[in-house]
Formats: structure tokens, C-alpha cells, sequence
């Protein structure tokens, strides 16, 4: 019998994936990781629906090696002025690594998880539910992570027949979903204020240099965020960040667009560069676009205005529905 290694969450994708494949005659190892408090609270739950089911769950403990990976960088990338992705760089340097360790050291083949991805011949392309598609998240994962990576029911069908498939398998769910920061409990400004971040009084200036308000820490912002003038009824955005200054420059919506901007890769998965689109936030619209060389990173150059580009963020570079590559927005 063939064995395959699950990630899980407890939630109703990663389960679908574990009854996908036990009905393709797969022995299935349910594989929960323990990465932040909220794994932990919900960690007996977890474990009790997989025992109950009758699979041999194994749960290990890793948050300090997420500390290391994914806390510390999202509090480096807000200390610098950016704007951290990281579920992105979870699946990057922490899921999809110890998935295949594990998976190796179980002397196993495959490893699946519950995602919303296709991947053929070391190309990964959008899930079939556009809605729920999660390959913008996926689309750092290293290719060699990826080889290992068994299709699962999630990626041939969308949420609505995801649910019907495991209602039809008598299962009912206990760990409720959640689409939040796994680490943040209330919001990123309290956790930061809990990480050596303090209020401290700074101007919020427009692009001439003119202070409009004051505010009361830089990193309580990102770019593209409104914001509120007192006295003005015109809108005014977040246009750039100043750390070492505590400064925020603002503007009109049309001081926020752009066509042009660089990416830093983080992986390529084809070398393709016509018919191409880029999506700069996970519920972005994709735009047209063209892509070159620049000194060591590619530059993205859109046929349309796009609003908001984020450094810190990560853009995606589609061909219909094959991701091209992926790399984190400088400028």
C-alpha cells in the first residue's frame, strides 16, 4: 500500500485531502504542526477528530523554528518600513520544508496538502475554485519542495464540493477555519506594541513636504492605506514610509499609481515572458504585463495603472493559470 504524508489544520480542506486519498487506498499519515498559541489550543481537537477517524496523526511542536523564520521577519520587515507576507514565507521557509523532511524521514514518496493548487511536471498552476485559489501563497515554495507534491482533491474541485465530499463521508468539523495571522490574536499594532514597538509622535506629510497631522508610529501604516486629514474631505493615502524619520507621506489616489515596479525573485517556475499578468495582492485583480531583466531583479511593467504597490509584498506572475514566478516587491 502506498503511504502519504498530510499536512492538516484540522480544518475542512486538509481533512478532504486525508479522506481523498485513504478512499484512493492510500495508508495516510495526518502530519499537524504546532506552530504558533492557536496550534496549541487547538491541538486536541485536532488530534481527537484524526484518532477517531482511525489515522495514525502525528503532531510536532516547531514554534521556535517559526519564531525564527516567520516572527522574526515580520517584525524585521515592519521595523524596516514594509509590509510583511507571512503566509507566504510560512509556506516558503516553514510548511512546505518540514512536510518534505518528515516526508523523507518516513522514507515516504508524497506528501499532499488541503491548498487550492494544481502542480504538473514541476509547474504550479491555479486550484479550479478561483475563488478559494491559494496559489499566490504557494508560488514562493521552492520547486524542489514541490516535486514531492501529490494533487489532492482540492485541487480539482472548489469549496462547495469540497464540503459536500466530506459531509458525504460522515465527518463533522470541530476546529473552526480561520483566515487570519495564525500568530496575531487581536491586530498587528498590539502585537508589535508587545515586540518592542512604541507609540512615538511623527509627522504625516504630503509629497511638497507640508505636515498635514500628526501620528503616532510609522509602522501603524502601509502603503495605499487611507487615511483621515482632519478638516479635508478629500481622501488621502499612504504613498511612502520613512522608518528612520517616523515620517508618512501621503497623497491623492492618483499619486499611488504606477506602471512600472521591481520584484526580487524568490522562485521561477518558467521562463515564459509574453501573454503574461501579475497580481500584487492576494484579492488583487491580475493586470497585463511585461517583464525585464534589471540588475539582478525584474521589473514589472503593467499596461494599466495599478494602485498601492507594497514593498514588503509579494507579486505573482500568472501565464493564464500557470504561475510564471514569484518575488517580493522593492519599489
Amino acid at each position: 500500500m502506498k503511504k502519504i504524508l498530510v499536512g492538516v489544520s484540522g480544518g475542512v480542506d486538509s481533512l478532504s485531502a486525508v479522506l481523498y486519498f485513504k478512499n484512493l487506498n492510500f495508508e495516510v499519515f495526518p502530519y499537524f504542526l504546532i506552530l504558533s498559541e492557536k496550534n496549541l489550543i487547538e491541538k486536541e481537537k485536532v488530534v481527537q477528530l484524526y484518532k477517531d477517524l482511525g489515522f495514525k496523526i502525528i503532531v510536532e511542536d516547531r514554534r521556535d523554528y517559526f519564531k525564527e523564520k516567520i516572527i522574526d521577519y515580520f517584525i524585521k520587515t515592519y521595523r524596516d518600513g514594509r509590509t510583511p507576507n507571512p503566509c507566504a514565507f510560512c509556506n516558503r521557509l516553514v510548511k512546505f520544508p518540514l512536510l518534505v523532511s518528515k516526508m523523507k524521514e518516513l522514507g515516504f514518496e508524497k506528501f499532499s496538502t488541503g491548498h487550492y493548487i494544481r502542480v504538473d511536471r514541476g509547474f504550479l498552476y491555479k486550484g479550479k475554485d478561483k475563488k478559494k485559489d491559494q496559489s499566490y501563497y504557494v508560488s514562493t515554495v521552492k520547486k524542489d519542495d514541490l516535486k514531492f507534491f501529490e494533487n489532492s482533491i482540492t485541487s480539482f474541485l472548489s469549496k462547495d464540493e469540497i464540503k459536500k465530499f466530506v459531509s458525504g463521508n460522515n465527518v463533522e468539523i470541530k476546529v473552526k477555519e480561520s483566515q487570519d495571522i495564525c500568530f496575531i490574536k487581536d491586530n498587528y499594532v498590539d502585537f508589535l506594541n508587545e515586540n518592542g514597538f512604541f507609540d512615538e509622535e511623527g509627522e504625516m506629510v504630503d509629497d511638497n513636504g507640508k505636515v498635514l497631522k500628526k501620528h503616532s508610529g510609522y509602522y501603524r501604516f502601509t502603503i495605499g492605506q487611507n487615511v483621515k486629514i482632519g478638516g479635508l474631505d478629500e481622501k488621502y493615502f499612504v504613498k511612502k514610509i520613512i522608518p528612520l524619520k517616523n515620517r508618512i507621506v501621503v497623497c491623492k489616489r492618483d499619486g499611488l499609481k504606477v506602471k512600472e515596479f521591481l520584484l526580487t525573485p524568490l522562485e521561477i517556475f518558467s521562463d515564459e515572458r509574453k501573454d503574461l499578468k501579475v497580481k500584487i495582492r492576494y484579492r488583487n485583480e491580475e493586470v497585463e504585463c511585461e517583464i525585464e531583466d534589471f540588475k539582478g531583479n525584474i521589473k514589472v511593467i503593467t499596461k494599466d495603472y495599478i494602485y498601492g504597490v507594497t514593498p514588503g509584498q509579494i507579486g505573482v506572475l500568472y501565464r493564464d493559470d500557470k504561475v510564471v514566478l514569484s518575488g517580493v516587491i522593492e519599489k
